[in-house]
């Protein structure tokens, strides 16, 4: 149920800041806290609320309330939200991943998560601003898009380690 939570993220993670493939271990132990728990197998739906934080393998997602539907031990949808919402990913090969959001929404049919209002991501020098960004896992495709009254923005800090193209100084 929750490794394809963050696997979703994981991937969003890497997909906003362009990363490199990263080696987080999925069968690594899944701690979860909350103020209140409520599984019901019945309808497959899982509700964790007040302070909820769920860290596996260098990942850490922390939000006011997390709901999970699921059907036969897979997820369907995830909906989390927070006050901001804050993901941390140690897990980067390289400097570690910070993320804040209003809400994430992933749903497993199309593959996809969005995360929405006031999203910031921030990787070293690099930060990307958008106010709802959606990440297709399979095709780890991002598109941003801007708020009511604000643009998408990003700052990219060049990779000073990074092999140069022939010609370029």
């Amino acid at each position: 149920m929750t490794k394809k939570w963050l696997v979703a993220v994981c991937a969003l993670c890497l997909a906003s800041t362009g990363a490199r493939a990263r080696n987080h271990e999925l069968a690594q132990p899944l701690s979860v806290r909350a103020n209140s728990i409520q599984v019901d197998e019945r309808t497959g739906m899982s509700l964790y609320q007040g302070h909820v934080r769920i860290v596996q393998d260098g990942l850490t997602v922390r939000a006011d309330w997390v709901r999970v539907h699921s059907l036969h031990g897979h997820v369907l949808s995830i909906h989390a939200q927070g006050a901001p919402l804050h993901m941390e990913d140690q897990k980067t090969r390289g400097l570690p991943l910070f993320g804040t959001a209003r809400s994430l929404d992933f749903a497993a049919a199309p593959d996809e998560v969005t995360l929405t209002g006031h999203v910031i991501f921030r990787q070293g020098g690099n930060v990307l601003h958008g106010h709802i960004v959606h990440y297709y896992v399979r095709s780890q495709r991002i598109t941003a898009l801007r708020g009511p009254h604000k643009r998408v923005r990003a700052r990219v800090v060049p990779d000073h380690h990074a092999p140069r193209a022939k010609g370029s100084h």
